[in-house]
């Protein structure tokens, strides 16, 4: 028993797996690999929306259409009708969109009418007709009381996307009423008859292939359209170019809220900061790691949410066990993004060194009459404060290099985060003429812990931040009049200063992520225990949408159905 307890106790010595973590341990309590880290939920509301939106895309759609030739095999011979055209349509006068537990939805119309016009011919094999004569013509069915009931199940493929299977459909006709027209010198007896045929054939066809139509286009085109949707996506893409857009280092295709064009002049080092972040290609992957389900009348869809370098994946710890409530609300969507989210994101950052800067007097306004050793008219900078160290490097700019120590951290809490930074700093004095070198002059480690608040406003995430603790630790020195008490004391001076940038940089906001065709209506963003939350309403671009069914039913119509 000693020697297990003691090779227990071995093990993590031996491989460095607690002294040499490069993350927070708290990162590693209460998780689990199966949990998402983004949860995104449709509202009831937003289904009743999209339904409503739904309808009424079929109905200006449909009469866009073109509809499939139709060629059916008859007991003496074939008919064939093509050139099909809905030349009118009555909107369905009861519609409804229905869900059921685990993962299916039904859709059903019922009380439509089409009118339909096309050309036939009709070869008939017959002893009466020798030889074989094709009737040709021109016809047109009024379809009455058309009713449609179909069941879909949500599904998940190998690959993460999600994928979608029709369980079943029923379509009836009530009536059908045809005109026929005949070119020909066929006798109207003949046609009367033909027309009683076509009643009685037409009917139950076009009922079975309205059903093999819409399956064909759920089973088939909808899945090649979601099988195509990328599941990894670096987040400086256009749609959701969270970074560049925000910093004004992308190119932008839409006016968006909170212009930051001045954003280089503020800050060169952030800039270069953000700059490297696209460079490097941050990818969020958010493959679905179950079938999107139906829970209180609402559609569920976990993704994992990890965001990695070049989408490679490897982050050491997982997402936090966390207590999603259940719908409630009149809005229409629901986002939760766990802080897993923002921790991948930084601890890839900060294995690829992304989070390395060099902080000069050129790197923003605040610090042109602070990193110098001989002061301004002002009276206050680096070389008044640090000891003697303007006596003995006069006239020159400090730089300080900054490198994180271990990945950052930062903790959803109710309504506000907080963040941790362990790091170390190198301070150099620069030379100012060409006798003069590059000089270290200290060297330091630094922990700074911060409140971050964020809310929307508009479209745009913006925030303020409080420095809780800003502590320093000297490691060397060679600035004479310089100790731990009185470097100390520049933690008072910093967190001041850290809090006012920080604040700034919040103020000019962060672009919320969008999808085309999508527009975010009123957003509410909450903090909560290990995860925030971001409520909306959203409209559709119905042009936008209308293009996507065409798209999406056009394979199945472009083609004959037999």
């Amino acid at each position: 028993m000693r020697v297990i307890l003691l090779f227990g106790f071995c093990i993590p010595w031996i491989f460095g797996q607690e002294i040499n973590r490069d993350y927070s341990p708290l990162l590693d309590k209460n998780t689990s690999a199966a949990n998402p880290g983004i949860y995104l939920r449709i509202m009831p509301n937003g289904l009743a929306y999209l339904r409503e939106v739904g309808m009424k895309v079929i109905n200006e759609q449909i009469l866009k259409l073109q509809l499939p030739n139709i060629r059916e095999p008859i007991e003496n011979g074939e008919v064939s009708i093509y050139n099909l055209m809905m030349s009118k349509y009555w909107a369905p006068q009861e519609y409804s969109l229905d869900m059921s537990e685990p993962s299916t939805f039904a859709w059903s119309m019922s009380k439509m009418h089409l009118r339909a016009a096309g050309d036939f011919q009709a070869t008939l094999n017959s002893p009466l007709l020798l030889p074989t004569v094709p009737i040709t013509g021109h016809f047109e069915a009024l379809l009455g009381h058309i009713s449609l009931y179909i069941t879909v199940n949500m599904e998940r493929n190998p690959h993460g996307a999600p994928q979608v299977r029709s369980t079943g459909c029923r379509s009836s006709i009530g009536y059908v009423d045809l005109n026929v027209r005949n070119t020909g010198v066929i006798t109207d007896f003949f046609i009367n008859a033909f027309k009683a045929f076509l009643i009685g054939n037409f009917k139950p066809q076009v009922e079975q292939k309205m059903c093999k139509m819409i399956e064909s286009i759920i089973d088939r085109d909808m899945n090649i359209l979601l099988s195509n949707m990328p599941l990894k996506i670096r987040i400086n893409e256009n749609n959701l170019d969270i970074i560049g857009e925000t910093f004004g280092v992308a190119p932008k295709k839409h006016h968006r809220a909170g212009k930051l064009s001045s954003f280089n002049a503020k800050n060169i080092t952030l800039t270069h900061f953000v700059q490297r972040l696209r460079d490097k290609e941050l990818v969020l992957d958010y493959q679905m790691l179950t079938a999107p389900f139906v829970q209180n009348g609402a559609i569920n869809m976990l993704s994992k949410g990890e965001i990695s370098w070049r989408g490679h994946g490897g982050t050491p710890f997982f997402p936090p066990n966390i207590r999603i409530p259940a719908p409630h609300g009149v809005h229409m969507i629901e986002f939760y993004a766990s802080d897993y989210l923002a921790n991948s994101m930084l601890y890839h950052s900060y294995k690829q060194k992304f989070l390395d800067v060099t902080v000069g007097p050129e790197s923003s306004p605040q610090l042109q009459g602070l990193l110098v050793t001989t002061c301004g008219p002002a009276g206050f900078c680096l070389g008044e404060f640090l000891g003697t160290l303007g006596e003995q490097f006069p006239d020159r700019q400090v730089e300080i290099e900054f490198f994180a120590k271990k990945a950052p951290l930062i903790v959803f809490i109710d309504n506000r985060s907080r963040f941790r930074l362990h790091g170390g700093l190198n301070m150099y004095v620069r030379p100012s003429k060409p006798t003069q070198v590059k000089q270290q002059i200290l060297k330091a480690d630094t922990t700074m812990t911060a409140n971050v608040n964020l809310w929307i406003n508009g479209s745009v995430i913006v925030g303020n931040s409080t420095i809780e603790n800003l502590d320093f630790k000297l490691l060397e020195t060679k600035i004479n009049d310089v100790d731990q008490d009185s470097f100390s004391d520049l933690g008072l001076f910093g967190a001041e200063f850290l809090e006012k940038l920080l604040t700034e940089i919040l103020q000019m906001g962060i672009a919320l992520p969008t999808m085309q065709g999508v527009i975010l209506k009123s957003p509410k963003l909450t903090f909560h225990d290990r995860y925030l939350k971001v409520s909306t309403y959203f409209k559709l671009d119905e042009e936008y949408a209308g293009s996507l069914v065409r798209g999406a039913v056009g394979k199945t119509l472009r083609g004959p159905l037999r």
